[in-house]
């Protein structure tokens, strides 16, 4: 028989996930060769997930934080603090290969963190 998840711990979970994490998203490739978005929240080991676009990838990944973060409480295992980005510029793919003329690497706008 399984177990139902503890609504007050899904609760907590839920609120605490909603805490500013990062949350990276990049192009990769399937094992079928299949382009896909992958996420990440870095600040929670394991804590990742993707999808068929960006928006589908974040989607995915504030549940599996949601989800992690249960199971670490249900364990009563500390919950990771989200840390600051830092600095961080804006990069723009599609205005940059077209100003440079070249094959985009990646689509979308990127976060590229720099040195404080």
């Amino acid at each position: 028989m399984a177990s139902e998840l503890d609504p007050l711990i899904m609760r907590r979970a839920e609120a605490l996930a909603k805490r500013p994490y990062q949350a990276r998203v990049f192009l990769d490739e399937s094992t079928d060769d299949e382009t896909v978005y992958v996420s990440m929240t870095p600040e929670i080991p394991g804590c990742h997930s993707h999808g068929d676009s960006v928006e589908e990838a974040k989607e995915w990944l504030e549940l599996a934080r949601i989800d992690l973060i249960y199971f670490l409480l249900v364990d009563g295992l500390p919950i990771p603090e989200p840390q600051p980005l830092g600095n961080v510029i804006m990069i723009d793919m599609d205005e940059l290969t077209t100003e440079f003329d070249c094959e985009p690497a990646l689509e979308g706008t990127n976060l590229v963190s720099t040195p404080a």
